[in-house]
């Protein structure tokens, strides 16, 4: 008879048992079935941490396998999940019970073991600037290693176990980071503990902890610095000049709070110093902190900035970088230990600013004396040069530019504006205007020209004279003609106008003529433009017009009739165009017979055929021609002869 596999209980005598992993224990509940099954868990019965494991039966011709990862080895079961897979994230053992049917039910129960994994809590102690301590703290996590291994970094290990007290170690070099890990003797066991680090530069209870963290040089020669010390360690600092020797301060203190020291003895703000401090070790002798170097800062007026050098720090093995300071605000980093000028430009006149460089390392800051400078500014060059352009009919833009000298970073540049004729200017620009492109659109340039004359003005107060007036051009457009207004743009005297072909970008000299004839049939586009311009007697400014457009579209004049009869009036069937680069006409007879025929615009038909009078009435045409830019087009018709 086939028993049901989730249908019947087993009652089992429970007893105490040892196993290895994986091997089949029995213990109550399900575990103490008569009819066994066969199950392997892969990849392992044992890991550290989290586990994640699959059920794979053995039991050939089994039915219905199901699996409970966690069975507590008492209680009967009804329905069983079918997990054929799990996850362990608790440190633990676990029985895993596996059921099914074979003609009747069977069951086996097997343990998974999760063993910690989490890192060991340990502590370093440094002395005398060799030796090395290792405390592991006996609780739990340590316990449930079989041993714990210090890796002291230069190839000696050792293993602490519980009992085993604190661990000791001697370096004859520097001193090294140590690792710290708990491990397991078994061979069945492929798993560690996750691994700590302890480092001796961050070890807060050796006198190696003991560095400067800030250093300041004051402008009346007082070096100020920081430093973390140790209870009960006395603290000496020392100072010496640059490649001198050192001397002591007689500064010393022996606590661990944060201590502020100022060295005034023989100062000089504009020396550099180097900075030390020394305490003594537990083996009798001293140790000395890293060195730490001032900076020395210059700044150095100029016209229209403010140049600053500064001194390169004692050591690029672990620097950051500098940072600038300008009235204690940072306008500028550096991120090269070689980078050691800058030149300020972003200033304002008749200002004091106060600067400070700090050079950056990854654990001390070191700040040069304050260094105060005004920049210096002289009344600034006129005006190099400056254009007036019409640019629409309510738009005019005028450019300048500056000279060389005495310009600053901020600036006003004054623009006034009258009508030309007037000597009433008015100005137009707003206060502080900073832009020397000014773009002027209260104007009505299809009517009236305008004339402008610009100053600057930097912020020391200190301008050029206004420049000559420059004035617009008012250009006026006829079907092959530009004329312009009369009236000089420039009250220095003109030099010349020149007609711009805006397309091709050619210029063509006029002298002082205000007309110019176009030339319309040899313009390289169907659309173009014109423009005039004007420069003054010294070439300093110019002005530039209105720009007049011109489209070009094939345009045929094809007469309907023509009379050839020898009045001397509507002789010919004449053909005119414009915009035309190249043309073909053919007449034909009623019948389609070809009986003109010219590849010349100008070579017009008589009304004759093979030297013969052509008889009276409609002949048709066709037309074939092409633009400037050889487009084609074709233009078919009829024309009446009349005899």
């Amino acid at each position: 008879m086939r028993i049901p596999l989730l249908s019947f209980f087993f009652v089992f005598y429970i007893f105490q048992f040892s196993c290895v992993y994986g091997q089949e224990i029995v213990g109550g509940g399900m575990c103490d079935a008569p009819i066994k099954g066969a199950f392997e868990v892969s990849p392992s019965y044992v890991g550290c941490g989290k586990l994640e494991v699959d059920f794979i039966n053995t039991l050939a011709g089994a039915d219905n396998v199901a699996y409970i990862p966690n069975y507590d080895r008492v209680s009967p079961i009804g329905e069983a999940p079918k997990e054929l897979s799990a996850t362990y994230n608790t440190v633990g053992t676990y029985t895993v019970l596996q059921v099914g049917s074979k003609g009747v039910g069977f069951s086996l129960c097997k343990q998974v073991h999760v063993l910690e994994n989490k890192k060991i809590d340990a502590s370093l102690e440094i002395s005398c600037g060799k030796l090395a301590l290792v405390k592991i703290v006996e609780n739990n996590i340590s316990k449930a290693y079989d041993y714990v291994e210090i890796n002291w970094g230069d190839g000696d290990i050792s293993e602490w176990r519980p009992g085993s007290g604190n661990i000791n170690h001697g370096y004859s070099g520097a001193l090294q980071k140590i690792s710290v890990q708990g491990k397991y003797s078994s061979s069945s066991v492929n798993c560690s503990g996750q691994v700590g680090f302890l480092d001796p530069a961050n070890v807060e209870n050796s006198i190696e902890s003991i560095q400067i963290n800030r250093v300041e040089m004051q402008e009346e020669g007082i070096i100020s610095l920081l430093y973390k010390g140790k209870e009960g360690v006395s603290t000496e600092v020392f100072y010496s000049e640059l490649n001198g020797d050192y001397l002591s301060t007689g500064k010393v203190t022996d606590t661990n709070q944060t201590s502020s020291i100022n060295i005034d003895k023989n100062v000089d703000s504009e020396k550099e110093y180097i900075l030390k401090l020394t305490s003594p070790n537990s083996c009798g002798g001293n140790i000395d902190s890293r060195e730490v170097k001032t900076m020395v800062l210059e700044a150095t007026p100029l016209e229209g900035e403010i140049s600053l050098k500064w001194s390169r720090y004692i050591d690029d093995n672990d620097f950051v970088g500098y940072q600038l300071f300008r009235d204690g605000a940072p306008i500028q980093s550096f991120t090269s230990i070689d980078e050691l000028t800058f030149s300020d430009k972003d200033l304002d006149c008749n200002t004091t600013y106060k600067y400070q460089i700090a050079a950056s390392t990854s654990q001390v800051n070191s700040f040069s004396a304050p260094k105060s400078a005004k920049m210096l500014s002289s009344t600034p060059d006129n005006i190099e040069g400056a254009s007036v352009t019409v640019t629409d009919n309510n738009l005019i833009t005028a450019d300048v530019v500056l000279g060389e000298n005495g310009l600053t970073n901020s600036y006003n540049l004054i623009v006034e504006r009258t009508e030309q004729g007037s000597a009433n200017f008015v100005k137009i620009s707003d206060d502080q205007n900073q832009d020397l492109r000014f773009e002027d659109k209260g104007v009505n340039t299809a009517t009236t020209s305008y004339c402008y004359r610009f100053k600057y003005e930097n912020s020391c107060q200190l301008s050029t004279d206004f420049t000559e007036p420059v004035c617009s051009i008012l250009l006026r457009q006829s079907p092959q003609e530009l004329t312009w207004n009369n009236a000089v743009p420039f009250t220095e005297g003109l030099d010349s106008y020149a007609v711009i072909q805006n397309e091709s970008n050619t210029q063509t000299p006029v002298g002082l003529s205000t007309n110019y004839q176009l030339d319309l049939n040899n313009q390289p586009k169907t659309e173009f433009s014109f423009r005039i311009t004007a420069k003054s007697k010294s070439g300093n400014l110019v002005s530039f017009s209105n720009p007049i457009r011109y489209e070009q579209n094939v345009m045929l004049l094809i007469p309907d009739a023509f009379t050839p009869n020898g009045d001397n009036i509507n002789e010919r069937f004449e053909i005119k165009g414009l915009f035309v680069n190249s043309f073909k006409i053919s007449v034909f007879n009623r019948w389609g017979q070809v009986v003109f025929q010219s590849s010349e615009i100008l070579n017009s038909w008589d009304g004759t055929i093979n030297g013969a009078l052509a008889p009276g009435g409609y002949y048709t045409y066709k037309t074939e021609i092409t633009d400037i830019e050889n487009k084609p087009f074709v233009k078919e018709g009829t024309v009446f002869l009349i005899r």
